[in-house]
């Protein structure tokens, strides 16, 4: 078996973008862009998101080389406690009721 170690800037850095914009596109590639100035590896992304969805948290679905993350309501939730955000804040995917 072999493990990843993670840091925790990084694993936060990820999980406010996914729960910000309610999922993630990431090309199968070296690195892996979350904003301008904030640059991951591909494979940390990739495995930390695949971590979320054999919890039941995100949906994955892989189709040219590329990776979707959708975010579901349990992952929310969870996503909302890890990060300690409000429960006013919603991701932009759902839609306003």
């Amino acid at each position: 078996i072999q493990y990843m170690i993670i840091k925790k800037k990084e694993k936060k850095q990820v999980y406010t973008q996914l729960f910000k914009d309610g999922l993630l596109v990431v090309k199968k590639e070296k690195k892996f862009f979350l904003e301008k100035e904030v640059e991951l590896d591909s494979i940390v992304v990739i495995k930390l998101l695949k971590s979320l969805v054999s919890k039941g948290f995100v949906k994955e679905t892989f189709c040219w080389k590329y990776y979707y993350f959708v975010l579901n309501d349990r992952g929310i939730e969870f996503l909302r406690n890890y990060l300690q955000i409000p429960p006013n804040v919603i991701p932009l995917t759902l839609p306003l009721a």
